[in-house]
């Protein structure tokens, strides 16, 4: 006789909660991708080791072809590419590596399955996404290439093409508000477009989009992660905006930052960390460093704490944990935010010049394809000083919810300074996915930028991995309890 099913219950229901605490802590449990780090901690109590930390990030399990990252294998997690740079421009200790990624994405270089960071924008789409199309002319402005002539596109037109002029209506419309780009789901998507017009001297374009980021902070000075706004308040979030926000001119702006700043230090935790879903998280410390040194001089004894908070969770590969408190297990993302975080050099602010930098070794399973048009010198200098280079007109009749891509009201055109860490090795955002964008973007380009959704996704597809293990072992259970017979019962 079988048992009750109140016993199989009784066995089951214990048996996936502990299936679901084992898996959750990172994502290398969940896809097993490779087997635990070691748990040892090595970088000092001044700070983490930022060169081991670019090292893992280039370890080719984690790079993929020396191209790309993945969160699901097979396919490129294009946002958390962009993040490796990020972090590899900051140390400035992998320049070649970093040279052989943006010529990877400059030539529309392909994953496995296929797919190129312009199909993860979009760009030159009805469902062009300003968060991403921001993100990647971020990149090519930090290392000096031309965003207006990157992955076969006029990355700014498209930019500024994307600034919304009226909401959309219905769930998952290209607009949330006057002033959002297209398809922006969250405050990381905003922060990123409105660094990438500022530095190549859309200030005038980027007014409307500045209003909108200003419009959602609270008035203990957090942003919330999502827009239209969650009513939350996020670290990371908040980190993203106050760095866009020092770009802007003007004591309004000024103001903001510094009330944003303020908030991200007072929820600093004793042992130096930043709160998220699981813990105390490695993501908003790396972010929060950032903001924070915005205003260094008032925070340095804050920053040093989340430094030496960084550091004890750095493991023996280089790699630091996704949470506080939970078992060693290095992470591709939190450890691309905790290196490119501790250097402490804002987004907005962050250069790194690969001129006559030869990129790696070729060691790649497929070809980029390049362009053969493409221009041998992607090199292009940043506007000079109290410039405006004119917006390129988008092909074809611009949605009516989105702004014109003639001149807005005027303002001030800003240069990005350059920056370059002080001692080498380096001691110094994604964007919603469009309705018809390849199901893989759900999977490939989990949080790219919050710590929080990461935890969400982890937690989802765990639970929905243990539950199809469970459906299946009770199939089983039941054929072998009750097996056809001719006559039936």
């Amino acid at each position: 006789m079988p048992p009750p099913a109140r016993r199989v219950r009784a066995c089951l229901v214990p048996a996936i909660a502990a299936a679901v605490l084992i898996a959750v802590p990172g994502p290398a449990a969940l896809l097993a991708a490779s087997p635990a780090t070691a748990s040892a901690a090595t970088a000092s109590a001044a700070g983490p080791d930022l060169a081991r930390g670019s090292v893992y990030l280039v370890q080719p399990a984690n790079l993929i072809d020396g191209h790309y990252a993945e969160s699901f294998p097979g396919y490129a997690d294009y946002g958390l590419t962009l993040d490796t740079a990020f972090a590899l421009a900051a140390t400035g200790d992998q320049d070649s590596t970093l040279e052989g990624i943006v010529t990877f994405l400059d030539h529309n270089g392909q994953d496995a399955s296929g797919s190129t960071v312009s199909d993860w924008t979009g760009v030159g789409t009805k469902f062009a996404s300003g968060g991403s199309i921001g993100k990647e002319a971020l990149l090519a402005e930090i290392v000096g290439d031309n965003p207006r002539d990157f992955s076969g596109h006029d990355l700014i037109a498209a930019l500024n093409a994307s600034v919304c002029a009226r909401p959309s209506a219905g769930s998952g419309a290209r607009c949330a508000a006057p002033g959002s780009y297209a398809y922006a789901s969250s405050v990381f998507d905003q922060a990123l477009g409105i660094m990438a017009q500022l530095r190549a001297g859309q200030a005038s374009q980027a007014v409307a989009p500045v209003a909108y980021l200003e419009s959602l902070q609270n008035s203990d000075g957090a942003f919330p992660s999502l827009i239209p706004s969650s009513g939350d308040q996020d670290v990371d979030s908040t980190a993203m905006a106050a760095m866009a926000l020092a770009r802007v001119p003007g004591a309004a702006a000024a103001a903001d930052v510094s009330s944003a700043v303020a908030w991200i230090a007072g929820r600093q935790e004793k042992a130096g960390g930043f709160p998220g879903v699981g813990g105390d998280s490695i993501n908003s410390a790396g972010l929060a460093i950032q903001a924070m040194s915005l205003q260094a001089a008032r925070y340095r004894a804050q920053i040093g704490a989340a430094e030496t908070f960084l550091a004890g969770e750095q493991n023996a590969d280089g790699g630091f944990n996704a949470d506080a408190g939970g078992r060693p297990d290095s992470d591709i993302r939190a450890t691309a935010q905790a290196v490119s975080g501790a250097v402490g050099i804002s987004f907005a602010e962050l250069h790194r010049n690969l001129s006559g930098t030869p990129p790696p070794a070729p060691h790649r399973t497929r070809p980029p394809h390049p362009d053969p048009k493409r221009s041998v010198n992607r090199r292009a200098p940043a506007p000079a000083a109290g410039t405006e280079p004119a917006a390129a007109a988008p092909s074809g009749p611009a949605p009516s919810d989105l702004a014109a891509s003639g001149p807005a009201p005027s303002g001030p055109a800003t240069t990005a300074p350059s920056h370059t860490p002080s001692a080498p090795p380096a001691t110094s955002p994604s964007p919603g996915s469009s309705p018809s964008a390849p199901m893989h973007r759900a999977f490939a380009d989990v949080s790219h930028d919050s710590s929080v959704a990461a935890d969400l996704w982890r937690a989802v597809i765990v639970v929905a991995g243990v539950a199809a293990v469970v459906i299946a072992l009770l199939l089983i259970r039941r054929r072998r309890l009750y097996p056809s017979s001719g006559g039936g019962r």
